[in-house]
């Protein structure tokens, strides 16, 4: 069994437009890249590309052993403090008004009673039914929150 398995070629048909047209930028930025420095250091000797190498394996590990050297040997450095998380004051409630708690009159009932009965006359006539769904179409949750409150009020009266 092989280490590394060949990859193999992704179908060109469910391939993102999108992204084919970003992957295209990415190579042209890429090869444009390539020839720059090409262009820029063609005319560096093997002594060049010696020191140049040199001085960058001599830089980046002087980095690496002053953060190193400098994370061992301070001692008034940042700390790293652990605090402890604040959980915030509502996140127990959701913010929806307690059901329970509304209170609905008999008369408000009433009155919400004769609404329903009026909509309802509406909606089986046919010239009311323009009026109906203009009604609903402006307050689409309207009649949802009349029976809604219709509930509320009986389970109230059977208690």
């Amino acid at each position: 069994m092989k280490l590394f398995s060949i990859r193999k070629e992704s179908n060109p048909e469910k391939v993102n437009p999108i992204s084919n047209r970003i992957h295209a930028g990415y190579k042209h930025l890429q090869t444009g890249w390539a020839k720059w420095m090409v262009k820029r250091t063609q005319k560096f000797s093997r002594r060049t590309w010696i020191m140049l190498l040199i001085l960058f394996v001599l830089s980046t590990s002087a980095y690496s052993i002053y953060l190193a050297v400098s994370a061992i040997t301070e001692k008034d450095g940042i700390l790293i403090t652990v605090t402890p998380i604040k959980k915030p004051r509502y996140t127990t409630e959701t913010g929806e008004t307690d059901k329970e708690a509304a209170e609905v009159s008999e008369a408000q009932y009433r009155r919400i009673k004769r609404f329903r009965v009026y909509m309802d006359s509406l909606a089986r006539s046919p010239s009311g039914k323009i009026l109906y769904d203009s009604i609903n179409s402006h307050r689409p949750g309207l009649m949802d929150s009349l029976q809604l409150i219709e509930q509320l009020y009986q389970r109230k009266i059977k208690k």
